[in-house]
């Protein structure tokens, strides 16, 4: 968005100043620098004034009246991005993806109906509802700007709109014949390193990025435990695509967690084949590798099958959820959310002590 400005050079105080005046809807305001040894340095300043305006200006409500969403979402952007991750941040911006048909409209003309329909056509073309409500929820979130704290749109077309409720989908489980079968499987010589990984993720659930991330100074053989502290997950920058370590998911996802006997003999085998830092170094974090591997002895399965077999597993043996949801780094919630039926098998089978003991 163009903005209108001047600059004015003078000399105060036995230096240079300069002042950037710019327009800012009805009205004219100021940025300045002073003590500046020649004019030169001040014109330089000016352009830097200038620079750090262009990159951080968002204009009165006034000046954004019949602003199109294209137009609209490098303002939102520019307040937003200092709060979010690249992965959202490159969600917003593929928004225009999804929803070309409104992205040149005036926000103030798009109505919920409109929406709406686009919603439908996506369905007929095969997106997923979980495609769907993730774009949904952050075009909900950039009305609800140009609604609060632009004024720009009296109400929020998205709010109200909702999408038919994707029925649960069932966890899948690693028995521990299936397990045994994976570890006996003569696949695993060639790949032994993955055998590692998925006896790790069986006795910890810890999640892939977790298990690469760790460290050997991660692990406690003698208290017989492993403190989780970062992963290892992508990282964009200028549109492109590395690898490296990072914060966990969510503060909870930080934790020590005690490991089991037949965990600790593995790992001490494998520390001692290791010439690492790492305990699995790998150049990405991407898991279809060991996903593969996984389903030549247990198809269907991934990596992430193991953290579901250790939180049921664990719940199946009467730990308590609270004990579950911080063993895995999860909230009770999502305990809740994502086991329900072992919960409620649970329930079923306190109902059974309760008669036998009363």
């Amino acid at each position: 968005m163009n903005i209108d400005y001047n600059f004015t050079y003078r000399q105060k105080d036995k230096g240079w100043q300069v002042i950037l005046s710019y327009k800012d809807g009805s009205k004219w305001r100021q940025k300045s620098k002073q003590g500046l040894k020649t004019k030169q340095q001040a014109k330089a300043v000016g352009e830097q004034l200038l620079s750090d305006l262009k990159r951080t200006f968002v204009p009165s409500s006034h000046d954004l009246k019949g602003t199109t969403l294209r137009e609209f979402m490098p303002i939102f952007l520019k307040v937003k991005m200092k709060d979010i991750s690249q992965a959202t941040f490159r969600a917003y911006r593929n928004l225009v993806l999804f929803f070309p048909e409104i992205y040149d409209t005036p926000m103030d003309e798009i109505t919920t109906v409109m929406i709406s329909r686009i919603l439908i056509r996506r369905k007929a073309f095969g997106y997923s509802v979980a495609t769907q409500r993730l774009n949904l929820t952050l075009l909900k979130a950039v009305f609800s700007s140009a609604a609060n704290n632009y004024g720009i749109i009296r109400e929020n077309p998205v709010k109200g709109i909702k999408l038919d409720r994707r029925p649960p989908k069932k966890i899948q489980t690693i028995s521990s014949d299936e397990f045994e079968k994976l570890l006996d499987s003569p696949l695993q010589i060639k790949n032994e390193s993955y055998k590692i990984i998925c006896i790790t993720a069986y006795y910890t659930g810890m999640r892939f990025g977790e298990i690469l991330g760790l460290s050997w100074n991660n692990i406690d053989f003698e208290k017989k435990e492993i403190t989780i502290e970062k992963q290892f997950k992508k990282h964009y920058e200028n549109n492109k695509l590395s690898y490296r370590f990072g914060a966990l998911k969510t503060p909870g996802s930080y934790r020590t967690i005690p490991i089991p006997d037949t965990l600790v003999t593995y790992l001490q085998y494998w520390k001692a084949k290791s010439k690492h830092n790492l305990v699995f170094p790998s150049p990405t974090s991407n898991s279809e590798k060991v996903n593969r591997w996984i389903r030549k002895s247990i198809p269907g399965r991934t990596i992430h099958s193991f953290r579901h077999t250790y939180a049921t597993n664990l719940l199946a043996h009467g730990v308590n959820i609270q004990t579950v949801a911080a063993l895995c780094g999860d909230t009770v919630e999502t305990i809740l959310k994502t086991y329900i039926d072992y919960t409620n098998e649970m329930r079923m089978q306190a109902a059974k002590d309760v008669n036998r003991i009363f």
